[in-house]
């Protein structure tokens, strides 16, 4: 390829360079390798290459006018980076294998670079990180996130600890604000980035890099082959091997050779501002204390810098080029949200600093890593917030591979020139986008009538599906560069010309692969929580270990074309409120498997404790037992299962229920061993069981006790049986009938146990009392509310 400027002599990509060139300043112009970008990864990058021998320039201006560094909060972690979306994605993966990579190198780092006057850790300016889960944002992203980072320390066993928000110490945010749950990671510190920048270039000086305060305006090649770089002052600085690690500026550069950049992903600007306060009562936290990642952006951040003074950060918002000054809306938002979420007395505290940062985002949301077509061209992009955190690591492989070593980390999915990365579904990309584009609202305290906002996700998805489908029928975006192209005309021109040329280069993608099994079970949750389905992700759970062989489902596994039909049959159902075990056909109480589906009310854990209240007020090892309104049998094989020795018969009027309790009873037989049968029969009929009359020592009720008039959610009113559900305009019909039966079937001193719908309690207890009962006791479920009543038949 040929380059904008003429090129120099050829000179060997590898081994020390004798300096020959000096230009009219008075500097050597040949270098065995040239580095662009004077930020952390940069900076990094020549201080390992001068360590292994090779003789280095270091390209940057000394003030780094829009650089992501000099702004950043330096956070050393990847755990409280940790998103759903990450987790989810399988470069989001590849990329965290790096971050546990780094994370191990940074104490013999900041030592390697502090000049034998430290250990390094004089430049940390935090004991760890405390991430809080407050009540600003959504469910949907800030909770799952804070569970993300939650289930990934534990998969990798990383130490954190559960902490009480109200112990966190400094912390005190506005009443309106304060924070859920919080956990500390005491592995994750930080660094006061500016610092960390003066020991490098102190280092690099010291290593006898070339520090060149400068840009470098366009890359010098021929014949495929890079030749060096010529700076804005006419300058040419030759070498076989050119790192970019320039952050946006580096594309620039990309572009400055014809045709280099047709299939290498842009770089636009993730602006961002951050602040840095004197506080009021000259007051700091101990640790970093964030919130998780939301909204497109980066959670809310304080990170201690010593002398009362903390970092606020930061905000992000993917523009075309890079910005050098601060939007008010932007700086107002933040200080906004750090006084709300953290400290109050923030608001009457100084801003010592406004910093501006431009992170380096690619066209397809990740880092490129790698040689790019032209030999001895390299880029090394962080993504978002990882470039300062991956530097150690990244510097050491680069340096390695630049100077003929092996490489000892996968890179190859990130190289610079490649098709469009995805690891999304088109549908799970929508799905994100207009779930964050929402939360952009919420976060900043939108008063939008709650009745609208089940609208505004129908109303989204079909816009940026449409708009989607207009920037490439092939290729999908990441969901923060969908909803920057809708807003950045020339965004969406970059994103165009990029699929365009991929398609060119390397065909139409293939058949997407299949959906994860967690990816339906996130669609799925979505879809159920729009239905106001209670416990959606648990639901989408359930249905999905229903319909895949095994207890627990790999979520990372794919799932096939039929078990995925099979899996959205059941989640429509269940979004149209249809009972959760009449899909899976079962429910359990105790530790028994009941068969339930259709026609039989489903048995409900709370039941429990008036079972074993009851059992625990029947002195009797083998009593007699009668189960009124049996339903299902749960009480009734309960009771069975727990009292071995009992004789116990189940009553019901339905001919359908007293069909699924014998199903049950069928196939527990081998778990009950009482003596079991079932009757049909009315409840409230005067010779029901005559027989037994005065002969009872127990009898248990769960019977209908819903008022006719009470509304109920779709899984009880429209789908199971009314007649099992509601029972009169007060719903005390048939409490009436079963005390009048149990008065007249137990013995003296015989036990009734009955349920009841909970604001019935007091009118529960003075029919028992009037059918001839005493001890009478209200019981609460496990779950504090009045259930159930225990009353003793009078001698």
């Amino acid at each position: 390829m040929s380059a904008t400027a003429p090129s120099a002599t050829a000179l060997p990509t590898l081994g020390v360079l004798p300096v020959t060139h000096v230009s009219e300043h008075g500097r050597p112009t040949g270098y065995d390798v040239i580095v662009v970008g004077n930020g952390a990864l940069g900076s990094s990058a020549a201080v390992e290459l001068a360590r292994r021998g090779a003789s280095v320039a270091l390209v940057g201006p000394r003030h780094r006018p829009y650089a992501a560094s000099t702004a950043a909060g330096a956070m050393l972690g990847c755990f409280g980076e940790v998103t759903t979306t990450l987790v989810e994605n399988t470069y989001g993966q590849t990329k965290f294998a790096l971050d546990l990579r780094a994370k191990d190198l940074w104490p013999e780092w900041l030592e390697s670079i502090s000049g034998g006057l430290s250990d390094g850790r004089d430049i940390l300016t935090a004991n760890g990180t405390t991430v809080l889960l407050n009540s600003v944002g959504t469910a949907g992203i800030d909770t799952d996130n804070f569970h993300a980072i939650r289930a990934t320390l534990e998969k990798h066993d990383e130490p954190y600890e559960t902490v009480d928000p109200s112990d966190v110490g400094w912390l005190d945010p506005d009443p309106n604000s304060r924070p859920l749950q919080a956990l500390h990671i005491p592995g994750e510190h930080a660094v006061d980035s500016g610092r960390l920048l003066l020991r490098l270039e102190q280092t690099a000086r010291d290593l006898g890099v070339t520090l060149i305060d400068g840009h470098a305006a366009s890359v010098l090649g021929d014949d495929g082959q890079s030749r060096g770089v010529v700076l804005e002052d006419g300058t040419s600085l030759t070498s076989g091997q050119v790192l970019l690690a320039g952050g946006v500026g580096t594309q620039t550069l990309v572009d400055s050779v014809p045709g280099l950049g047709d299939c290498i992903p842009r770089l636009v600007a993730g602006y961002g501002v951050s602040a840095v306060v004197t506080t009021q009562d000259g007051t700091q936290p101990e640790s970093v204390i964030r919130t998780p990642n939301r909204a497109f952006a980066c959670g809310l951040h304080i990170v201690p810098r010593g002398a009362g003074r903390v970092y606020v950060g930061a905000t992000n918002i993917i523009t075309p080029q890079p910005m050098a000054d601060p939007v008010m809306g932007d700086l107002l938002f933040l200080l906004e949200c750090a006084h709300r979420q953290t400290r109050r007395n923030l608001w009457s505290s100084a801003v010592s600093g406004i910093n501006v940062g431009n992170r380096p985002i690619s066209l397809d949301g990740f880092p490129l890593l790698g040689e790019t077509p032209l030999r001895g061209l390299w880029m090394m992009t962080g993504t978002y917030r990882d470039g300062l955190f991956l530097s150690p690591l990244l510097a050491k492989e680069f340096a390695a591979r630049m100077l003929g070593g092996e490489p000892e980390l996968d890179l190859e999915p990130f190289a610079p020139e490649r098709a469009p990365l995805g690891g999304m579904s088109r549908e799970a990309v929508l799905d994100t986008t207009v779930e964050h584009t929402l939360a952009t609202g919420y976060e900043q305290h939108w008063n939008v009538p709650t009745g609208w906002q089940e609208f505004f996700d129908v109303g989204l998805k079909p816009i940026y599906a449409q708009w989607a489908e207009e920037l490439d029928p092939d290729f999908t975006p990441q969901p923060d560069l969908l909803a920057a192209a809708r807003m950045e005309p020339q965004i969406a021109l970059w994103l165009k010309t990029y699929y365009d040329n991929c398609r060119a280069r390397f065909g139409k993608p293939g058949p997407p692969a299949a959906d994860s099994v967690g990816d339906h079970v996130r669609r799925a949750a979505e879809l159920l929580t729009a239905t106001r389905v209670t416990t959606p992700r648990a639901d989408a759970l359930t249905l999905a270990a229903h319909v895949l062989p095994g207890e627990d489902p790999d979520l990372d596994a794919p799932m096939s074309a039929e078990d995925a039909q099979g899996f959205w049959m059941l989640v429509g159902r269940r979004a149209g409120r249809e009972p959760l075990e009449y899909l899976t056909g079962r429910a359990r109480l105790f530790d028994l498997e009941l068969a339930v589906g259709a026609g039989v009310r489903v048995p409900h854990t709370r039941t429990e404790a008036m079972v074993t209240e009851a059992l625990a007020r029947c002195g009797s090892d083998h009593p007699r037992v009668v189960d009124l309104y049996t339903g299902s049998g749960a009480v009734a094989l309960a009771v069975g299962a727990l009292r071995p020795a009992a004789v116990v018969t189940g009553v019901d009027v339905c001919a359908t229920a007293l069909d699924w309790a014998k199903r049950n009873a069928e196939g527990l037989k081998d778990r009950v061993e009482a003596e079991l049968d079932f009757v049909r029969g009315d409840i409230a009929a005067p010779d029901l069981l005559s027989g037994l009359d005065g002969t009872v020592d127990l009898v248990t009720a769960a019977p209908p006790n819903v008022p006719d008039h009470v509304h109920l959610i779709p899984e009880l009113a429209t789908h199971q049986p009314a007649g099992a559900i509601r029972s009169g305009w007060d719903g005390l019909d048939a409490v009436r009938s079963v005390a009048a039966t149990a008065a007249r079937l137990l013995t003296g001193g015989g036990v009734l146990a009955i349920e009841h719908y909970d604001a019935l309690a007091d009118a529960v207890i003075e029919i028992v009392r009037a059918a001839g009962f005493e001890a009478v006791t209200s019981h609460t479920d496990r779950e504090g509310h009045p259930r159930f009543v225990i009353a003793r038949r009078a001698a």
